[in-house]
């Protein structure tokens, strides 16, 4: 008897064959949609089994990831006309090949297809651009071809026809790409369609970047990853100027070979993205995006930013350094509410705000943990260019009794409306410096949640004879008792408030 090769060995019965037949007969009669058989080695011989099943035409998901399969048992499942309504099939970390690859290329029953997941699958340009053109897949949108061969051998023969329409995203990620790998996928058109090109982890320097930003072909991308290359000054700053990436909203280029002055480009080229994907009307936010100083900079040089009235900055890890070049950005002169939140700008930081006549014609200001002291607050105060604030926000900054008394105190202030201070470290003391002030005779909503505040402060706000414009208060979480309570609930000036929180 001949020895079996690998591959035969694989379709033909060995002892778990029947353990291979219980698991598939039992997951099938369940009548889920989606299947899940990775890890279970079920071979090509199991592949086979289950191309031979008649009761599939439920399945919308597959999952066959580690599982020992070759070409060959990819091939029964691409011949399974049973498997015609699914949508998503997943392959990584087999062995199918390029043999595989076209199998599913030249399937007359995967039509349906909308994503697959080949990672891991040896699988060479070859068989990659067999699947992007093939006429069979045109429901195809998302196609994962990471950690493959790609690259690898220069193509001998490109493919005919046009990629599928409906490919939008494309993962080629970790394989052998290199700038001829480049040239020769753009000469193929197989990135037309590609809104989302995932590139990193690959080879490709200069060349193939500058060819990147020069083809016409990429004008509809919107995400394009190219992390961890080797491009440098050159291929970078083409990225940077080219005119077909009007389109982007994500660029990913770090781990690259380009300095400095390089990546201040790329820094505006990236904020321009942003501003662009994040615009809407005259607000813009870009809460969460991590610029830090060098980001907060190229936001400052950005014309794109003339006209803009609402700017979100909200944790974004940048200080001072980056909020004073906002501040003397000259095409932020229409702004009116600036949110600086959980970022830590400090007293400094408000000593910028309250010097900067970009700022004068805020409404609404939000400083909320941003490090700020009394010594800030008492900045704000002095400024002359602040004067027009109905809304300020100093949750959870270490302000004191002192930093309140400094707010009071100043008429930069007659205008708020709504002055936001929990968590702020303070007693009674600012609440009768509050209820005192000339200043806040317009002020209808006061939160001094969170603090340290006891019955004499109630006291004082039930006598207050200037908060007369008062319709909600919040004194949640102060230091008040039972018949505290019952003393507020029972109160006229404070049942006649539209809402009180205590």
């Amino acid at each position: 008897m001949t020895a079996l090769s690998k591959t035969d060995s694989k379709m033909n019965p060995n002892k778990n064959d029947l353990r291979v037949v219980e698991l598939l007969q039992k997951s099938i009669a369940t009548g889920n949609s989606c299947l899940d058989f990775s890890y279970e080695r079920l071979g090509d011989a199991g592949a086979l089994f289950l191309a031979r099943m008649k009761d599939l035409s439920h399945l919308t998901q597959l999952n066959l990831s580690w599982n020992e399969l070759t070409g060959k048992g990819v091939e029964a499942l691409a011949q399974c006309s049973s498997l015609s309504s699914l949508t998503t099939l997943i392959l990584d970390s087999n062995e199918i090949g390029d043999e595989g690859a076209l199998a599913i290329a030249e399937s007359k029953t995967l039509g349906n297809l909308k994503v697959l997941t080949l990672t891991k699958n040896q699988v060479s340009d070859s068989g990659a651009l067999a699947l992007i053109k093939s006429p069979n897949l045109s429901q195809l949108s998302t196609l994962d071809l990471e950690l493959n061969e790609i690259g690898r051998e220069p193509l001998t023969q490109f493919p005919d026809g046009t990629a599928v329409s409906s490919l939008s995203r494309l993962n080629l990620r970790r394989n052998q790409i290199e700038d001829s790998t480049i040239s020769d996928w753009l000469q193929t058109g197989a990135f037309v369609p590609v809104k989302h090109l995932n590139l990193g982890w690959n080879k490709i320097k200069d060349t193939g970047a500058a060819a990147l930003a020069k083809s016409p072909m990429l004008s509809g991308l919107e995400q394009l990853m190219l992390d961890s290359n080797s491009i440098g000054n050159e291929g970078a700053n083409a990225i940077a100027q080219s005119k077909h990436f009007e389109s982007l909203t994500v660029l990913e280029l770090h781990d690259n070979n380009y300095d400095q002055s390089t990546a201040k480009a790329l820094m505006d080229l990236r904020i321009r993205i942003l501003i662009k994907k994040h615009l809407k009307g005259t607000e813009l936010n870009l809460n969460g995006k991590r610029l830090e100083n060098r980001g907060l900079k190229a936001l400052a040089r950005s014309e794109l930013l003339s006209g803009i009235e609402t700017l979100s900055l909200r944790n974004n890890y940048f200080d001072y350094v980056g909020l004073e070049a906002l501040a003397q950005s000259k095409h932020l002169s229409s702004l009116k509410s600036l949110n600086l939140m959980d970022n830590a700008i400090v007293n400094k930081g408000a000593i910028i705000l309250a010097e900067s006549e970009v700022f004068s014609g805020l409404k609404n200001l939000n400083i909320e943990n941003c490090g700020i002291m009394p010594a800030g607050i008492l900045a704000l105060a002095k400024s002359a260019s602040l004067k027009n604030l109905e809304e300020i926000i100093l949750n959870k900054n270490d302000i004191k009794d002192k930093g309140l008394q400094h707010l009071a105190a100043s008429q930069n202030f007659a205008k708020l409306k709504s002055l936001k201070a929990g968590d702020v470290s303070v007693g009674d003391l600012a609440v009768k410096t509050l209820v005192l002030s000339q200043n806040l005779k317009n002020l209808e909503e006061l939160h001094l949640n969170g603090n340290s505040i006891t019955r004499e402060g109630l006291e004082f706000l039930n006598d207050s004879p200037n908060l007369c414009a008062l319709k909600k208060i919040d004194l949640r979480r102060n230091q008040f008792l039972y018949e505290d309570c019952i003393f507020l609930a029972d109160s006229p000036r404070f049942k006649n408030l539209e809402v009180v929180q205590f």
